[in-house]
């Protein structure tokens, strides 16, 4: 089997070296990716990139996936592996930036206890899939990996999830306004659009300043609507339910109770910290702890799903 790695591939993509990489695609991505599409999607990226230069090399559950950003940040790659080397992702398009972001009066901690991995979070669309959209943009999402997978066993099992049925902590002082509860968790790799965010809480900690936490486990509510809530107090358990391809926390704030009407906003956290993807965050009581050095992600399962959303121009 061919070994490939980073500097091979963006060597490949910047060449416009079409054959080798449509060749390299896996049978599931060729089935739904034309070569004349890859044709187009090279010339357009290379036609507005500067040097590109590697910012991620991210290794779970038997995928890789790298990510670069050109040096003027107009520009970004990624291209995800199977354990085959095979290319079952690809995507290349230009960062758009939005300068103007608001950002919480209150200091936030993350409502997760041991360490837990940054699935999506960040500041363009290559580190947060939620980046397009104004009432989740600084939403972040969180697994819990253990020697590099998120499961063991069979992984359309919720309960084989390293972050299934784990506690769910007030990530500040506030007052429970709303709770969605009673949506069964999904099997993993399925989805529940008829409910995107499957249960959730919505605590009221200032005026103009809401925290959501969704797809929580039904029926793991510890408290109530209209519940005072400290910083650190046990609220719920993680679920899968709604929108989610497994078992994580979904973990935003923003400027009203309305979900749909609602804009995220910044989130400031204990110790200024500021994870995005791949990091690992430990919230110990007293400090969040980031690490960068851990070079993870987390992976969509459904192929289908990875490809429709992923190979963009």
């Amino acid at each position: 089997m061919e070994t490939i790695n980073a500097q091979i591939i963006m060597n490949r993509i910047e060449n416009n070296d079409v054959n080798w990489i449509y060749h390299h695609f896996s049978d599931d991505f060729q089935d739904v990716s034309s070569f004349e599409e890859l044709t187009k999607l090279l010339e357009e990226y290379n036609r507005i990139r500067t040097t590109n230069a590697q910012y991620k090399h991210i290794h779970i559950n038997h995928q890789d996936e790298y990510i670069w950003f050109d040096s003027k940040m107009t520009s970004g790659a990624s291209v995800t592996l199977n354990k085959y080397q095979e290319i079952i992702s690809l995507v290349l398009i230009p960062l758009k930036h939005i300068h103007v972001s608001k950002n919480t009066r209150q200091t936030y901690t993350l409502p997760i206890v041991q360490d837990w991995l940054v699935w999506s979070g960040g500041d363009n669309v290559l580190l947060n899939t939620h980046y397009h959209y104004k009432h989740q943009r600084h939403a972040l999402d969180l697994i819990r990996v253990e020697q590099g997978m998120t499961y063991k066993g069979n992984p359309q099992l919720c309960e084989n999830y390293y972050a299934y049925n784990k506690p769910i902590l007030a990530p500040a002082n506030g007052m429970v306004v709303e709770i969605m509860d009673g949506i069964a968790d999904g099997v993993p790799g399925e989805i529940n659009t008829n409910h995107p965010e499957g249960n959730y809480i919505i605590i009221k900690h200032s005026r103009h300043e809401y925290s959501m936490i969704a797809h929580i486990k039904p029926n793991s509510f510890k408290i109530e609507k209209g519940d005072e809530l400290l910083r650190g107090q046990h609220i719920a358990n993680v679920g899968n339910s709604g929108n989610s391809s497994e078992p994580h926390v979904h973990f935003q704030v923003m400027d009203s109770n309305d979900l749909q009407m609602a804009q995220t906003l910044k989130i400031k956290l204990h110790n200024y910290a500021s994870p995005e993807k791949g990091d690992i965050v430990t919230y110990t009581g007293d400090n969040i702890l980031v690490n960068k050095d851990n070079y993870f992600s987390a992976f969509i399962k459904s192929i289908s799903t990875n490809i429709t959303q992923r190979f963009r121009s």
